[in-house]
């Protein structure tokens, strides 16, 4: 049998996690073990995050080595070219996609509002004197402090009529819809889609500063499995369920009594095994979509060992109810 080979953990993931950097490698790992197997992320069980903003303080894994590459060598390209974006190829399904936008109206004039305010914020920053004040400007300060941190619970978008907004403005809207319909049309006609734009100074001044600090070594080549297990596939943080799940608020032995219960370790390596894809239609699914079907019905006899579970989607599953589809 071989010998079973140990996990390299690089510096920055032990920081990004709350870890000493000199913790043993056997430490970290024996201590996130722990971690995971206590709790399931929430969302696979709600179907929605019950964290909220708070989401976006949990910590972020460090880019690896070889994306960290690929993106100083675009932001370079950038610089030398004066151009940001790309030329992407389009297939089939986006080419249906754009002509059905074409037709949408509300959404045309959505993208163009957006468009409009993306440049506006790109326009304030760059008008500032320092190269720290446009990166600054552009990017954004740091949260505020979970307790100070409010969001409105409805989403807002901005309003697609013409009564809403100043004349003015909505002379740029239209205007601005009449251009997107063009790219559409020419991406239609040549089934690839230009996305290069000038590079305005508030960018050019971050992907410079990017650049004069980057260190490859900084980066780590692989991010051990168990850590890519704990993020969630929607924002990409670590889910803040594995730092803040306490025995007093935890429910997981009570749910060990259901007939139902999954342990998270078989959840895991379901999800891993299955690659977040539905078994039955083929659907990518993020975390708040991911559903567990016994293959053999627990009404049938069917147990809630690994072989007899696969993934599905909320609708095959639904559809599927207690039969048996094999």
């Amino acid at each position: 049998m071989a010998a079973r080979k140990s996990v390299v953990i690089h510096p920055t993931i032990k920081e990004a996690l709350g870890y000493d950097v000199n913790d043993s490698d056997g430490n970290v790992i024996k201590d996130w073990k722990s971690r995971t197997r206590r709790v399931c992320k929430p969302c696979w069980e709600l179907k929605y995050c019950p964290y909220g903003p708070f989401v976006e303080q949990s910590p972020l894994l460090p880019v690896v080595r070889s994306d960290s590459e690929e993106q100083i060598r675009y932001f370079k390209e950038c610089i030398e070219t004066g151009l940001v974006g790309s030329i992407s190829e389009l297939d089939d399904d986006d080419v249906a996609e754009y002509k059905a936008w074409l037709n949408d109206e509300d959404l045309l004039v959505a993208q163009a509002i957006n468009r409009l305010q993306r440049d506006a914020a790109l326009e304030t920053a760059s008008q500032l004197d320092s190269d720290e004040a446009k990166i600054a400007n552009w990017l954004g300060g740091p949260l505020p402090s979970i307790q100070e941190y409010r969001v409105s619970f409805e989403q807002e978008h901005p309003s697609t009529n013409e009564r809403d907004h100043t004349p003015e403005f909505w002379a740029k809207i239209k205007k601005e819809v009449s251009r997107i319909r063009s790219e559409y049309r020419n991406a239609i006609k040549d089934r690839k889609y230009d996305y290069r734009q000038p590079l305005e100074p508030a960018r050019l001044a971050w992907f410079k500063k990017v650049i004069a600090e980057y260190d490859s070594a900084s980066h780590p080549e692989t991010i051990p499995e168990i850590f890519e297990d704990s993020r969630c596939n929607i924002f990409g943080h670590i889910c803040p369920v594995f730092f803040v799940a306490e025995a007093i608020t935890e429910t997981n032995e009570q749910r060990k009594f259901g007939r139902h219960s999954i342990p998270f370790a078989t959840r895991i390596r379901i999800v891993r095994r299955d690659n977040y894809t539905c078994q039955h239609c083929g659907k990518h699914l993020r975390d708040d979509e991911v559903e567990f079907d016994h293959i053999i019905p627990v009404s049938k006899g069917g147990s809630s060992e690994e072989h007899n579970i696969r993934l599905t989607c909320f609708d095959c599953n639904r559809d599927k109810s207690d039969k048996y589809v094999p």
